[in-house]
């Protein structure tokens, strides 16, 4: 009995230590993995970095400012105002209701639409680095029916324009980079196209 005892004893001891080199085993190859798949992680980034890069050095310098116009007016049409009222929300909303509803106020008692859109893309536009320091720009907004033709006013029995910036810039022959964009409103005149124009301009020494 006590050799049957001592043999069931060595067993056991024998299969707890194989257990434990097992679970250390495991530990380690977790540990591998995860290292693993630390460096993977670090490779494909910086293989996206270096093909970023390659990518940016394939632009010239007016195709690059040409896409960061189009992206500018992009990011001005969709820019939140942080007013919760649906003629306010969006720039574009604000746009709409400063061409058919300019003295309604934001927000309740916020300034009007017309004054909101004035600051707003002034101060939008204004941040951007490469704008304030060595361009010049005039945004120009336009009302449109939906079967075509211009939205006149029925005061001034003028096309409807809002525009904002540099005025000269619309008539001035100098080099250009003429951004479009138009979003598609309901209003209280019935649906409209609002169109929107970014023109830039280089800044003279």
């Amino acid at each position: 009995m006590c050799k049957k005892s001592l043999n069931l004893k060595r067993r056991h001891n024998g299969l707890t230590k194989r257990k434990n080199i097992l679970i250390k085993s495991t530990k380690g190859m977790k540990a591998q993995s995860s290292m693993i798949l630390i460096i993977l992680v670090i490779i494909i980034f910086g293989g996206l970095a270096v093909f970023l890069l390659g990518f940016a050095k394939t632009f010239s310098q007016p195709e690059y400012t040409n896409l960061y116009v189009h992206n500018l007016l992009l990011s001005v049409m969709r820019a939140d105002t942080g007013y919760t009222d649906s003629k306010c929300k969006l720039l574009s909303d604000t746009l709409s209701c400063a061409f058919f509803e300019s003295d309604w106020k934001c927000g309740g008692d916020g300034p009007t639409c017309l004054r909101h859109v004035n600051d707003t893309i002034q101060q939008y536009i204004g941040s951007f680095e490469l704008i304030q320091k060595s361009y010049k720009y005039l945004f120009i907004a336009k009302p449109e029916y939906m079967t075509g033709g211009e939205v006149i006013h029925p005061l001034t029995n003028e096309p409807m324009r809002i525009k904002i910036g540099d005025l000269s810039l619309e008539k001035v022959r100098v080099q250009k980079i003429v951004a479009n964009e138009q979003v598609q409103k309901t209003t209280l005149w019935g649906p409209m196209i609002i169109r929107a124009q970014l023109i830039v301009s280089q800044k003279k020494d």
